[in-house]
């Protein structure tokens, strides 16, 4: 296979050596030496022949005729660059698109955490009477490593934010974790710098110890070899460094930092019912997952009989930790998000297919000739798939870059420690498979049409006339059907798009917009000693929002729990009067100072804002917005009426005004109910300061972060950026979706035009005699040019009404009853479909002007000629 020059070499000697002897021996014969020569050749026979059937013998038949097939079809395709180019980059198109869409599908859905045996660790995790998820206390995860039988070794985690301060820089805010000794011994992780938590550091009273994640240990202590032993300063307490972790080792999510689990508040470590840590734990070396399943229901038993209040309602559940942490492909939206990426594969696939068959009619001679001097129809199939699988080749490599540079935009939307460490965007093994998998596709895809098309071809008629095999009815059938195929696609895919961006749109247009202008965000985490009290904390906001409004040129400060457009608590809801219901309605909660209204400018058109005195016992107030009162108190007045949040053990609160609705979950087609509590109430211990200011933004943050280093040097501002950022940042999933819906559509329908230009170049090229001859006879332009744009608009015509009937087919399958009857804009509007089948007929055909202006601009006698 690897020296196949020499061996030729050789065999060229060999017969040499043959024919020399045989002459040598005729002549002992007395022949002259001509003679000898015939007589020698006579006698061997054919050695063409003879070197077919010695290189037969010596190797594999097929992997020559592979080679030699190969070296034909890159030939070939040298010899015609534009087909080349454009085939190629047609392919790539839906081969990178298919390789970017199974990137994300392979990040978010299969790969998984990056550890030893993934299948062996289980997440064991709790369930309400109302079925939402919950976590195990410290009460619990302690008692359940030490009761389980079936594990042989469990941990526990909760997320948290550190303030990390030292002597030679100042304070930062860091992501990182509680986590129990022992969890990096079942995550199969080591340190790369000294060691883990050992067990008697995993217990309250013990000197605090930290260990760092590399990307924390280089980039702020530029990867000081002797960081371990090192004094730093976590959340205002001294703390001893013990560790480095890898580099990418981020466990649970996006951690640089992890600290025992006896550092946690004491509140949470005594209190059965605060349910907060992540628990997993590693299956014992025979244990199978139901027999873990089944000792943790025994071990959740024990706990119903001991501890009945805290145990009320609460069921078990134990299932691999991959699943738990990684949503299922099996959901609506990500079958449909694959489905999308198929289609534009194959648009790609009917686009080349269709080149290919037109390649077909300047080779039908070359395969008549092959197939006349003995090769069988499997032999030119083969010579042609070969080829196109040097075309998917080609593309597969140019898909790769393509899917790369899509990659890096895409990484681009989605901000910093929002995607867990194990959910990069980058192409592994898997995707490279998938990737081969599909180039393999798009090799019979593409290439079987026109190969089983050119392999009929009929010897005499193909050796007498041109040589043309497209002109036959089933190969314009094939070319047709095809192109009608992509347009029916490209329809769908465009349908999707329009359809998402007009919901987008409308959404915008009604729901309240907050002026962004002047308007910057900083957010602040108050560690829990000293600020473990709701005194601690609010005597902080008063501090320095009292500092900060007195400064020159800066406006307005406020305080909130969250910003709009980000999310928050979602609590469950009791009015006062009504009677409860079983599973009472949740709203979104957010925590505001009295001038968060006011800075953001949200008006209020009831009632009235937060005054001074709200927030304390006696004074329970609280603002709720539009959307609250049109689902809860369509008929009422909300203005005096009292509501609770929480459990029942929460205080009754007055409405005391109605806001503009402003969305605060980002997730679902309507603007949630959202109830606004004083700040005075409940202090967060994580929030966002928001400032209007006409200064610039260097100067408000540096007033920012010194008055809040004079309050307290070590805690830092994180997060600081425009309001208009921190949307952005919020709603980052959406403007992904809605990146890559608009992309595809624009590939599928940058990818139809080139079919529908390539369909119409070949038809005017194959009818040159026949408009020249009607040309001749007294036709016009005019007429030449319809008789072309009637046959583009036949094959529109066709392909459109396909798409109409494909688009709803695609919204029957893949759209949500739930949303359907709040989305402002129907993927089936007619009216919409109408405007979307207009624009792109008349896109099709300006893209067939040019082979449009070369039909009318045909030289009857030159055409004659041909």
């Amino acid at each position: 296979m690897f020296r196949a020059r020499r061996a030729e070499e050789d065999l060229v000697r060999e017969m040499a050596s043959h024919l020399a002897m045989l002459e040598e021996e005729h002549r002992r014969r007395g022949l002259t030496p001509h003679e000898a020569a015939l007589a020698a050749r006579r006698a061997m026979g054919s050695v063409a022949l003879a070197k077919d059937h010695h290189r037969d013998a010596r190797s594999f038949a097929w992997v020559d005729d592979l080679r030699r097939d190969l070296r034909y079809a890159v030939r070939n395709l040298r010899r015609s660059p534009g087909f080349t180019v454009v085939a190629v980059v047609a392919l790539a198109l839906g081969i990178g698109v298919n390789t970017t869409f199974f990137t994300i599908v392979n990040a978010i859905c299969l790969r998984g955490l990056p550890i030893d045996s993934p299948e062996r660790v289980m997440y064991v995790s709790t369930r309400d009477a109302a079925d939402r998820p919950g976590n195990l206390s410290y009460a619990e995860f302690d008692e359940l490593r030490v009761r389980t039988t079936a594990f042989a070794r469990a941990a526990a985690y909760t997320i948290t934010i550190a303030a990390l301060a030292d002597d030679a820089q100042p304070p930062a805010r860091v992501p990182g974790a509680y986590i129990s000794a022992g969890a990096f011994e079942l995550l199969g992780e080591r340190p790369i710098l000294g060691r883990t938590f050992r067990a008697d550091e995993d217990r309250p009273g013990t000197p605090a110890v930290v260990i760092l994640g590399e990307e924390l240990w280089s980039s702020r202590y530029a990867s000081d070899p002797n960081i371990v032993g090192r004094s730093v300063t976590i959340n205002g307490s001294p703390t001893t460094v013990i560790g480095v972790m890898p580099r990418g080792f981020q466990f649970p999510a996006n951690a640089d930092l992890w600290r025992p689990m006896a550092n946690l508040p004491p509140v949470v470590r005594q209190s059965r019912t605060e349910r907060r840590l992540a628990t997993f734990a590693r299956l014992a070396a025979n244990a199978t997952e139901e027999q873990g399943r089944a000792d943790v229901e025994g071990i959740a038993a024990a706990w119903r009989r001991e501890w009945p209040a805290a145990m009320r309602d609460i069921h078990m559940r134990v299932v691999p930790i991959n699943q738990q942490v990684n949503p299922t492909v099996y959901q609506r939206a990500w079958i449909a998000f694959i489905t999308a990426g198929v289609l534009v594969l194959l648009v790609a696939c009917a686009n080349v297919a269709n080149l290919l068959l037109m390649r077909a009619a300047t080779r039908g001679r070359e395969m008549a000739i092959r197939s006349s001097i003995g090769a069988s129809r499997g032999r030119v199939v083969r010579q042609w798939l070969v080829e196109s699988a040097t075309l998917a080749a080609f593309a597969g490599v140019l898909g790769i870059f393509f899917a790369s540079a899509g990659l890096r935009i895409l990484e681009g939307i989605v901000p910093p420690e929002t995607l867990p460490y194990w959910m990069a965007f980058t192409i592994d093994g898997r995707v490279l498979g998938v990737t081969l998998a599909v180039c393999l596709g798009c090799v019979f895809v593409c290439g079987l049409p026109s190969a089983l098309q050119v392999s009929k071809v009929d010897l005499r008629d193909a050796l007498t006339e041109t040589g043309s095999v497209a002109s036959a009815r089933p190969a314009r059938r094939w070319i047709t059907a095809l192109l009608a195929a992509e347009f029916a696609i490209t329809m769908v895919l465009i349908s999707v798009a329009v359809n998402g961006i007009r919901n987008n749109q409308e959404t915008r247009r009604t729901e309240f917009q907050i002026d962004p202008t002047s308007l910057m965000t900083m957010w602040v985490a108050l560690p829990a000693d000293p600020y473990g009290t709701p005194a601690a904390r609010l005597a902080f906001f008063d501090r320095v929002n009292e500092q900060v409004s007195a400064s020159p040129g800066i406006g307005s400060v406020a305080v909130a729990g969250t910003l709009p457009y980000g999310g928050g608590a979602q609590q469950p809801l009791s009015i006062f009067g009504r009677t409860p219901a079983e599973n009472a309605p949740r709203v979104s909660v957010v925590t505001a100072s009295d001038r968060y209204f006011d800075v953001l400018r949200i008006p209020i058109v009831r009632g009235r804002g937060f005054g001074s005195g709200d927030g304390q016992p006696g004074s329970e107030a609280a603002i709720v917005n539009e959307r609250f009162v049109r689902m809860f108190m369509p008929n009422d007045d909300p203005i005096g009426a009292r509501i609770r949040i929480g459990a029942g053990e929460s205080p009754w609160m007055q409405i005391v005004g109605v806001s503009t609705t402003v969305r605060q979950q980002i997730i679902g087609p309507e603007p949630d109910p959202v109830v606004f509590l004083p700040l005075r109430a409940s202090p967060p211990a994580t929030a966002v300061m928001i400032v209007r200011s006409t200064a610039d933004p260097v100067s408000v943050t540096s007033v920012l972060r010194r008055e809040v280093e004079r309050y307290d040097r070590n805690l830092p501002l994180y997060r600081v950026m425009s309001f208009e950022q921190s949307v952005r940042n919020a709603v980052w999933n959406g403007r992904l979706s809605d990146t890559i819906i608009k992309s595809i559509a624009v590939v599928a329908l940058l990818l139809a035009l080139i079919g529908i230009y390539a369909v119409t170049a070949n038809t005017v090229q194959r009818w040159t005699r026949e408009l020249g001859l009607r040309m001749a006879l007294g036709a016009n332009t005019t007429r030449v040019a319809w008789l072309v744009i009637r046959r583009v608009l036949t094959q529109l015509s066709l392909g459109l009404a396909v798409g109409v009937a494909g688009t709803f087919a695609f919204d029957r399958a893949f759209g949500d009853p739930a949303n359907a009857a709040a989305e402002k804009v129907q993927m089936t509007d007619p009216v919409m479909l109408a405007l979307i089948i207009l624009s792109i007929a008349a896109i099709a055909v300006v893209a067939c002007l040019v082979p449009l202006r070369r039909a009318v601009s045909v030289d009857p006698v030159e055409a004659l000629r041909t």
